[in-house]
């Protein structure tokens, strides 16, 4: 009895000394307020600046969704948080917007004059031969850490939409190296998919052009078709959208939403894959290479209004 009584002590004590030396988890601090939000925080061993925006209505009681707006060429997150409607939308449907802005690099044509831009796939033959590039693909795995550190996100519902330089990170980064965090991706102001070889999971992807972004078709003609069989008619097009289908995994029958004359929104959703994956084209009459916001295209087309409801169509599994 007396060795058990002693057994017993020494377990009590050798519990109570192992408790002690368990040390509480710090709790994450907060660095956010409810509105406008800018962070200057070094990630992925590189200082970036981003913006982010927290709606009136956000609690950490309840998940919310979470959307990224990339900029285009020589733009700025805080130009993007002005202009694109992201802050509004976000106000309305109670979710974390972010606006990130891209790293600067010596840009050839513009005699080395730095500009910003996302690492694409396009982006090696604008600048010196031999500068380096730096890859964002590790900072925003790193930058939604910590949105999901601050906030109370729901993982399965993160979507990111970019414009021009941003829409080409999109298209050929994204699709490719982030499908099992992002849950659905939009492009703006950028090119029919080309170069992508997917593997793993297929996004919902939505596309958005204006007839009249030179940028992107100044090689056939003065505008942009609106109809799926008018561009068809152009070779290249009909080229680049068989290969759409083709990285997307979908056959090629498809809808069309006539708005007349305001625009076109053509969906194909015969989905090969069994993944629950579709590509949208909303191409914009008279849009020229602008995000729309209501207010830069004679239609009155903001992108939120269309990207937000089919967004929020689609979760991770």
């Amino acid at each position: 009895m007396k060795y058990f009584i002693i057994l017993l002590a020494c377990t009590v004590i050798f519990f109570s000394c192992k408790k002690e030396n368990i040390q509480p988890k710090e709790p994450i601090k907060k660095e956010w307020q409810i509105g406008k939000n800018e962070f200057n925080k070094v990630m992925d061993g590189e200082e970036r600046n981003f913006l982010v925006h927290v709606p009136m209505s956000y609690t950490d009681d309840t998940e919310v969704p979470l959307l990224f707006m990339l900029h285009g060429a020589s733009g700025t997150g805080t130009k993007f948080y002005n202009i694109s409607g992201w802050v509004q939308k976000a106000e309305e449907e109670n979710f974390i917007a972010v606006f990130p802005t891209a790293l600067q690099y010596p840009i050839v044509e513009k005699n080395n004059r730095l500009s910003t831009r996302w690492s694409s796939d396009g982006l090696a033959p604008q600048i010196p031969e031999g500068y380096p590039i730096k890859d964002d693909i590790p900072f925003f795995k790193e930058l939604i850490k910590w949105c999901e550190e601050q906030f109370n996100i729901d993982s399965k519902r993160i979507y990111i939409s970019g414009f021009s330089n941003g829409g080409a990170f999109v298209k050929s980064r994204i699709l490719e190296e982030m499908n099992d965090r992002f849950t659905a991706v939009s492009a703006g102001g950028v090119g029919i998919v080309e170069e992508v070889e997917i593997s793993g999971r297929i996004l919902p992807f939505f596309q958005i052009v204006g007839t009249k972004d030179e940028g992107i078709y100044e090689s056939i003609g003065n505008s942009l078709p609106l109809t799926v069989e008018d561009l068809n008619n152009i070779p290249m097009m009909a080229e680049r959208l068989a290969h759409m289908r083709e990285v997307l995994k979908l056959g090629d029958t498809y809808t069309e939403d006539r708005t007349p004359p305001k625009y076109n929104l053509i969906t194909w959703d015969e989905d090969l894959s069994n993944q629950n994956n579709e590509f949208k084209l909303l191409i914009v009459n008279k849009l020229e290479h602008k995000y729309p916001n209501g207010n830069n295209n004679p239609q009155g087309i903001r992108a939120t209004d269309f990207l937000w409801d089919w967004f929020m169509q689609y979760t991770l599994p």
